[in-house]
């Protein structure tokens, strides 16, 4: 099922590209026929004549420049030094880049100057150009215009003239740069380094009234090749006006359509009865993408501009060729051209089906369960919230559980106190209490440095016990104060305990292998040895029929004992390496115990035992594997018939407390127990030490296993030659 899921997953993606493909090629199939439906009703509708913004800067430059010829032409008579070094000069360089580029003429009641053979002084006021000089000057100059200055220095701009008919446009920019450039003060902005006291030292002020000028004008001629200095053209209206009319042309039906193409798509490749169910609707990965799927809608949508422009830039590069053409025809920069803007659309259209595809889950899952999978602002908001609270918490807990009573944390609490009792003594002083600081500095440096070679003392101590114990020294102890370290005395107490304990079994497991081996060897070899013995009896011929029969009844005896043993062995390993299995079911165990004493009731009597019985009325019904727990009460009995007293009780009682069943049986043993009643459990050990009775040795081990096989527990209690088993089930519980 998910080989299915992931291969229409990468069919659904095949088809997504190919239609995006599609999309852009599509686009750029028809950018040149768009490009051309607009070319010809551009010329239908006629060109509207251009519009000229005049550069006001460079008309405000012109302004400064008059005050610069005239005083330059007036020698700087009358003018005070300071003006001229702080405001003439800096005017200069100023307007010095543009001087070298226009023609001017100017007079004033010392002559005239100018910078051109042409006749500028034909347009002066009082002169007329006519004629051929006329059209000579018009010929020459975009632009001319005379600044007239009359006694009272009031400004006028006269005899105007522009190829582009913008004289009104000239005169309305010259006079605002004068009103602005009056209202800024322009003419006094360089002053402001100095002083007030200093200029009236000059005889000057800020204002610097009579700083005007008078009875002078200056014509000024702007040539052809310099028109960019002077005026702008509105490329602005032009470009917006281009906008409207490939819009108008089909440019905005295309984007539009190639957009409603693609969620139509998108519909088609998510629909779960076209593909049987297999679209997943799941959050994809850890990618969040809720909030960067709404902007990357917004932001396509927001390129409708941009995708007119590119068409319009499409009509320019590649001259109306189709774009087979130009990968056949065109040169390698159209080529370039052509492949960025398949690049452009690309991604346009990319994004706009991504941004979709992450929005399109919201009809599937609901508008909460979408924003809890694919929202990063709701994911970091829950988790910030969770992270923020669990941070709450453990600084809560962390404050609530300081123990102010331990040693180390009222040594702190005390140093906290005594260092803000000095600095806040200290303080008082003032400028003073820096020597008593730093005094009082030196002293907790010393303080300080002695409790460190303290703890390091103390440290070395631990570390030394550590080594120790770790060589395999568990009987080393250290009765002196480890300070800030003396909790882990106890924890290193334990620890030495603990290897100790580890060591005890270790020994033990060791000896119980020497003598599972030497235990094994010896019941292997008695019923081999008897086996073998009676075979060579068997192969006398002078044996009788009677001792061959006896024979037989003595090999089948040893080889049942071999075969039993075999059995116990292979019971006790798969209980040793987990490998058990249960079969289990209801059983009652109050029932299944009389059954197995039934069995061994002909040997209960041989011995005289005499049974005491404590049960419950009812039934005992427990979950347990019914085979196994009969072998467990038969290893039980089976013990009891070998090494139980003769003559003596035996006491069975069942019982059930708190959901726990128990089971205990109780017997005086014929022989001394010299063993406690954990060994009795292990393997190969028996009740008698010189191992003269039959048997494995495997009984009580193997029912042990069985017991905690089945989840219950197996205890042994020796107490003088009273021997009690007692095994505990709990209800509910099994392996």
């Amino acid at each position: 099922m998910d080989i299915k899921l992931k291969s229409s997953h990468k069919l659904r993606a095949r088809i997504a590209a190919l239609g995006v493909i599609a999309a852009v090629i599509c686009s750029l199939c028809l950018f040149p026929v768009i490009g051309n439906i607009a070319t010809e009703k551009g010329r239908k509708e006629g060109q509207e004549p251009e519009r000229v913004i005049v550069d006001y800067e460079f008309m405000e430059g012109l302004l400064r420049g008059s005050y610069v010829l005239y005083y330059e032409h007036m020698g700087y008579q009358g003018v005070n030094q300071l003006i001229v070094d702080s405001v003439l000069s800096r005017w200069g360089e100023t307007f010095e880049s543009s001087r070298n580029q226009l023609d001017y003429y100017l007079k004033d009641e010392k002559g005239d100057e100018k910078n051109t053979a042409r006749s500028l002084e034909k347009l002066a006021l009082g002169s007329q150009a006519k004629g051929e000089e006329l059209e000579e000057l018009r010929s020459r100059y975009q632009c001319y215009f005379t600044l007239h200055y009359d006694e009272e220095g009031e400004l006028s701009v006269e005899n105007v003239w522009s190829q582009n008919g913008c004289e009104d446009e000239i005169v309305k920019t010259l006079m605002q740069a004068k009103r602005q450039s009056e209202f800024q003060k322009w003419e006094t902005e360089y002053l402001q380094e100095y002083s007030e006291e200093e200029l009236m030292a000059n005889g000057l002020s800020w204002e610097l009234s009579g700083f005007a000028l008078k009875d002078f004008q200056v014509i000024y001629g702007i040539p052809k090749e310099n028109s960019h200095m002077m005026m702008e053209y509105d490329e602005v209206s032009e470009y917006f006006g281009q906008l409207q009319l490939y819009s108008d042309s089909g440019t905005n039906a295309l984007f539009l359509a190639s957009l409603v193409l693609l969620a139509l798509l998108l519909l088609l490749l998510t629909s779960n009865k076209l593909w049987k169910g297999s679209v997943d609707y799941s959050r994809r990965g850890r990618w969040y993408l809720m909030e960067g799927a709404v902007a990357g809608v917004f932001l396509v949508c927001a390129c409708w501009e941009a995708f007119t422009s590119l068409n319009i830039q499409y009509t320019y590069l590649m001259e109306d060729k189709m774009p087979w053409e130009v990968l056949r025809w065109g040169g390698i920069e159209q080529v370039m051209d052509l492949l960025e803007m398949s690049l452009l659309l690309g991604l346009v259209y990319g994004g706009w089906y991504l941004s979709l595809s992450f929005i399109r889950p919201l009809f599937s899952l609901g508008v909460k369960k979408y924003v809890q999978e694919y929202s990063l602002i709701h994911y970091i908001c829950t988790k910030g919230v969770t992270a923020v609270g669990d941070s709450w918490k453990k600084a809560k807990y962390e404050i609530s559980h300081v123990d102010f009573s331990d040693k180390t944390i009222r040594g702190i609490r005390k140093v906290v106190i005594l260092n803000f009792l000095v600095l806040a003594v200290l303080s008082m002083f003032w400028f003073f209490g820096i020597f008593a600081l730093a005094a009082y500095s030196v002293v907790l440096f010393f303080m300080l440095k002695n409790q460190y070679d303290k703890m390091e003392r103390e440290y070395q101590r631990l570390m030394y016990a550590t080594s120790r114990i770790a060589q395999g020294d568990l009987q080393y102890e250290d009765d002196r104060d480890w300070g800030v370290f003396e909790p882990f005395k106890g924890e290193l107490l334990k620890i030495r305990k603990g290897f100790s304990k580890a060591v005890e079994r270790e020994v033990h497991s060791e000896r119980m292998k020497t003598e599972l081996i030497t235990n094994v060897s010896h019941d292997l070899k008695t019923p081999l040895t008897a086996i073998t013995t009676y075979v060579e009896l068997m192969k006398d011929e002078a044996a009788t029929p009677k001792q061959r029969a006896d024979y037989i009844q003595v090999l089948e005896k040893k080889s049942l004992q071999l075969k039993l043993l075999v059995e116990d062995l292979l019971d006790v390993s798969k209980a040793t390496s987990n490998t058990i299995k249960l079969d289990l079911m209801e059983v009652d165990v109050i029932h299944l115990l009389k059954q197995v004493c039934v069995e061994h009731e002909t040997g209960f009597q041989n011995l005289n035992l005499e049974l005491k019985w404590k049960l419950p009325k009812g039934k005992l019904i427990r979950r347990l594997d019914n085979q196994k727990t009969w072998r467990i009460f038969e290893n039980l009995f089976i013990n009891i018939e070998k090494y139980a007293m003769p003559g003596s009780r035996v006491f069975i009682e069942v019982g059930e407390t708190q959901d726990i069943m128990s089971v205990v049986i109780k017997n005086m043993s014929a022989e001394e127990l010299n063993i406690s009643g954990e060994e009795i459990t292990e393997r190969f050990v028996r009740g008698d030490s010189a191992r003269t009775s039959e048997g494995s040795g495997l009984g009580l081990a193997i029912a042990k296993s069985f017991t905690e096989a089945m989840g219950g527990e197996f205890e042994v209690t020796v107490d003088g030659d009273l021997f009690k088993v007692e095994i505990r089930w709990e209800k509910g519980v099994n392996a």
